[in-house]
């Protein structure tokens, strides 16, 4: 390892610790970089902000349990910062089982199980107090929602309205189960039993469903 692979670990694992006892919030670079004896210049070398480094953490964490469950032509790549370069990791998937259908209860088990391993890190980034983190998720998954309901949607007409509001839906679903898994973790292991829980698809199967059963005609003057 070179001395920057080495800072940037250094960092990495002391921005772990200190969310894990503490906040998000209460974490300041400034503060952290002079007790790890870290150069300023060397912190924005690897990372832009306290929020890059939490996605960094996520997005490798998460990339490493979705590689090791799914095929690589099941899964969604993107870049991982603008100071990696070309570097792209997993952060969703898409399985197809039928025509415009798309199945999802193994990507949001195989996200549970990855922020059950750090459980007090991620209960500090998914919490409603920390909107500057969720933005950054929002950001992250809204495209791949947009593209999950285009399929869906087979070329069938949508409401531009409409179109955003079901996107809106579709990509708030990471937050939402990471919030919910992380404050009910004496539930988890129950609730990933799919002979408990056979509903980790029930937001796709609803929306496929309801899309079918109430098309929208185009306006004839469009």
């Amino acid at each position: 390892m070179t001395r920057k692979t080495n800072a940037k670990q250094i960092i990495v694992d002391e921005f772990i610790a200190r969310v894990e006892v503490g906040s998000l919030k209460a974490v300041h670079v400034s503060k952290l970089i002079k007790e790890l004896g870290v150069n300023r210049n060397t912190f924005y070398y690897h990372f832009t902000s306290k929020y890059d480094v939490a996605m960094f953490v996520f997005r490798t964490d998460l990339a490493r349990e979705l590689e090791r469950v799914f095929p690589h032509e099941e899964l969604v790549y993107s870049p991982i910062d603008a100071k990696s370069g070309a570097q792209e990791l997993a952060f969703y998937t898409h399985r197809e089982i039928a025509a415009r259908t798309l199945d999802f209860g193994e990507f949001y088990k195989t996200l549970v199980r990855c922020l059950l391993k750090r459980q007090a890190f991620y209960r500090g980034l998914f919490d409603q107090q920390e909107p500057e983190f969720l933005t950054l998720i929002d950001a992250l998954y809204r495209p791949a929602a947009q593209d999950d309901l285009e399929f869906m949607l087979g070329g069938r007409y949508l409401p531009e309205p409409t179109f955003k509001l079901l996107v809106t839906l579709i990509a708030s679903q990471v937050p939402s189960i990471a919030h919910y898994y992380l404050l009910h973790t004496r539930d988890a292991e129950l609730l990933l039993d799919d002979k408990v829980n056979p509903f980790w698809n029930i937001t796709h199967e609803t929306l496929l469903h309801e899309l079918q059963n109430h098309p929208i005609n185009r306006p004839r003057n469009l």
